[in-house]
């Protein structure tokens, strides 16, 4: 066709198209903006260069989507200088405060994130259960040695079971190597972060992935009291197998489940709060009331408060 006019006939008559499908072309050259009427001509066309038709077409949602653009990185600028204001202002919020729940999970990794980088001289930690889960330990490794690159001294007490998990021992075995100071006990602990001795992070029993964060001064000195009265009773955790150190920490378990028995404890609260399984605490069970002539659980406490076990422990 080249740039001279035509019309809708000549469809037909030159590419042979039937009336139909000549009027279907024309239609669509038109929605396309490739071809415009010659005139008031309703059936004289000619053709438009597509680079004209592509800015008829186009132009006016490109300038709307332009728009759009524009304002949303307005908005995403003006937002964006809020958010150091929000998380320069999340301690200094709950500072305010002598107690504050956290209740999701996010907000706990937030927050000790941002004590970690806060704190200059000691953090104190007390793990209980066994092993930790592998993507806790990933999440803390990099924070953890950060914070001793610093110069902070790190205290960590774990339970007896976390030194047979070997992603944990790994774990510990690195911290070490890095200056971390890690020790080991049998008896009950409750989950515990301290930082500088100035704020501290406990379990929140009503929300199984939230924290409490406590700052008042009496209190957090009562939990840094706490923490060193079990430190000094706690054993180094033992990065390498050692048949010595594994016995004294199994009359240590046996020790803290006599204990148990005599206040009438059942199996799982033992097993969880001696961070060990119900089955193992079971075989633990049953060896104690095998060795003292026990008939059943009560009698054994019986016997273990009789017979001053708990001030001799077991031979």
């Amino acid at each position: 066709m080249g740039t001279k006019a035509f019309r809708t006939a000549d469809l037909s008559n030159a590419e042979g198209f039937t009336s139909a499908e000549a009027h279907d072309v024309v239609d669509q050259l038109l929605r396309f903006r490739l071809i415009r009427r010659v005139g008031c001509d309703s059936d004289r066309y000619e053709a438009v260069p597509p680079d004209r038709a592509r800015a008829l077409l186009l132009g006016e949602p490109v300038r709307e989507l332009n728009r759009h653009t524009r304002e949303v990185e307005r908005l995403y600028g003006e937002l964006s200088r809020l958010v150091p204001l929000y998380d320069g202002s999340l301690l200094e919020r709950m500072s305010g405060q002598d107690v504050e729940l956290i209740e999701d999970l996010d907000g706990v990794r937030e927050l000790i994130t941002e004590l970690t980088a806060r704190c200059r001289s000691e953090v104190l930690t007390s793990q209980p259960g066994g092993g930790r889960p592998m993507e806790v330990l990933a999440e803390s490794a990099h924070r953890t040695s950060q914070l001793l690159q610093r110069g902070v001294r790190m205290r960590t007490i774990y339970q007896y079971a976390a030194q047979f998990d070997l992603p944990t021992v790994a774990f510990v075995e690195d911290l070490m190597a890095q200056g971390a100071e890690v020790r080991t006990m049998a008896g009950t602990l409750q989950r515990l972060i301290v930082f500088d001795a100035k704020a501290a992070l406990i379990e929140h029993h009503g929300a199984p992935n939230g924290a409490v964060l406590v700052h008042e001064p009496s209190v957090v000195t009562f939990m840094v009291a706490t923490f060193e009265r079990s430190w000094l009773s706690a054993a180094p955790f033992p990065a390498a197998y050692d048949r010595k150190q594994t016995q004294l920490a199994s009359d240590d378990v046996r020790y803290e489940i006599m204990r148990l028995l005599v206040q009438g404890e059942e199996d799982k609260s033992i097993s969880r709060q001696i961070g060990i399984s119900t089955r193992t605490c079971q075989r633990h069970v049953s060896d104690i009331m095998q060795r003292i002539g026990a008939r059943n659980r009560a009698h054994a406490g019986y016997l273990i408060s009789e017979l001053n076990l708990l001030a001799n422990k077991l031979n």
